[in-house]
This record gives structure tokens, sequence and C-alpha cells, in this order.
């Protein structure tokens, strides 16, 4: 395997305090990857570095402003997966 480094994780301010928005804490989805973004410089970047990573997969970036980033909290903990029913 090989390790990849990702730039540092950018903050937002959310109520008055500064709390990191987590690029790591993306959301693999059916067919597509979901990455916590806040417009910060590097998201393009990491966005692109994900994509590396899955390759048959859609790679977006979701602005978590201050939605998911109060507490810290990012788009895979806050996500529950649901599996199909075998019928």
């Amino acid at each position: 395997f090989t390790v990849r480094e990702i730039p540092a994780l950018p903050f937002a301010t959310v109520g008055g305090r500064r709390v990191v928005v987590p690029y790591t804490n993306f959301y693999v989805v059916n067919g597509g990857v979901i990455v916590p973004v806040c417009g910060h410089a590097a998201d393009d970047d990491v966005i692109a570095l994900i994509a590396e990573w899955f390759p048959n997969r859609e790679v977006v970036g979701l602005d978590v402003g201050e939605v998911l980033a109060y507490g810290g909290g990012g788009i895979h903990c806050i996500t529950q997966q649901v599996p199909a029913v075998r019928r």
C-alpha cells in the first residue's frame, strides 16, 4: 500500500469557535464519494487526490460551511448506511 499525505486541514468559524473541516471524513456512496469542503484553496487538490483513490466513482465536494463543521462532525460521522433488503 501507499501512504499519501493530504494538505493541512482547513478551519471554519462556527458559533465563534474555530473548528476543523475534516477532508478525511468523506463518505463513500453508491457510485460516488462525497468530500467535505469549505472554500479553502486546497479543496480542489484534495478532491483530485481522493478521486485517484476511487477511480470508478464520481467524487464531489460538498460545502459543509457551518452545518456539518459545528462540533467537528463531518459527512461520514452524520450519515448512516441503510443496507438493501434481500427478497
